[in-house]
């Protein structure tokens, strides 16, 4: 067995209030909910804006908006006195130069457009550094999962890697390392020492389907999730959870390895469970 820290701040108590409203600007999956639930049961009041438009927020102050509304999003968190906002989920790429915005919108367009390199990171960024021009601040998700009961929990996967498992793993640390630089790439797929894939858009769960139709055996490789090295921690963290272990599993890989510190694991009770019964495991790099 391999036991796996999860390691937690001990200067910031779990069920701890630390911020008193949040807002949050929502995008698609779990993670959302997630942080907006944590802050509820600690006693603090959370205030949505949501991107995606099939994301449910039924039990949570929240508003929807499209993409391009970066002035009502701003507007409608200064109306309910919102002073730090998280920016998680997943949002589809737009066309930048078609988007439909409003005037705050524009101005966020027109600095994206002007950089050489439209990474996630250089987008988020500029989009971070906006809001908290108009006096708000953006704080990591870590800050909020970190009420969460489970967190610094053991993690123990039943599962080791082998030597050619290791081996792999060993490869996709150098490739994520190389190209973070370049704001590309926080996940790799490798198997037999040989990189089949690079997470680009398409984000994990699609970089795993199509490394398993790549690959010429029925089984094994493994995936290596971590921070690049361009990261801002407060924006776009890299995560893993009950859908990456099954999907891991359903296409026949035999493990991931995340980066310790630098990745979040949503719904760590479901992804231990999960772990011993789809027989994948799980090591920190």
């Amino acid at each position: 067995r391999i036991k796996l820290e999860v390691s937690v701040n001990t200067n910031s108590p779990i069920g701890k209030i630390m911020v008193s409203k949040l807002g949050i600007i929502a995008g698609s999956g779990n993670l959302p909910q997630e942080i907006a639930r944590l802050q509820q049961e600690s006693g603090g009041e959370v205030v949505i804006a949501a991107i995606d438009q099939k994301n449910s927020f039924e039990n949570f102050e929240h508003k929807y908006f499209a993409l391009g509304s970066a002035g009502a999003v701003l507007d409608y968190f200064k109306k309910n006195s919102v002073e730090e906002i998280i920016i998680i989920g997943g949002v589809k790429r737009p066309d930048f130069k078609s988007l439909k915005v409003d005037l705050a919108g524009g101005v966020l367009i027109s600095k994206i457009l002007k950089q050489k390199i439209l990474g996630d990171d250089n987008v988020l960024k500029i989009v971070a550094d906006y809001i908290e021009s108009k006096g708000f601040k953006v704080i990591s998700p870590e800050k909020i999962l970190k009420r969460r009961a489970a967190y610094g929990e053991i993690i123990v996967s039943k599962n080791s890697p082998s030597f050619d498992d290791k081996s792999d793993i060993e490869t996709g640390k150098e490739v994520i390392k190389a190209l973070g630089k370049l704001d590309v790439g926080q996940s790799v797929i490798v198997s037999n020492g040989y990189v089949f894939g690079i997470e680009a858009a398409e984000g994990t769960d699609n970089l795993i389907d199509r490394c398993a139709i790549l690959r010429k055996e029925k089984k094994g490789g493994v995936l290596v999730k971590m921070s690049k090295s361009s990261q801002d921690m407060r924006l776009d963290v890299p995560v893993i959870g009950p859908d990456t272990i099954e999907k891991l599993a359903k296409n026949g890989f035999s493990g991931v390895a995340i980066e310790k510190d630098g990745v979040i694991i949503i719904n760590p009770e479901k992804t231990k469970r999960l772990l011993d019964e789809k027989g994948v495991f799980l090591v920190f790099v």
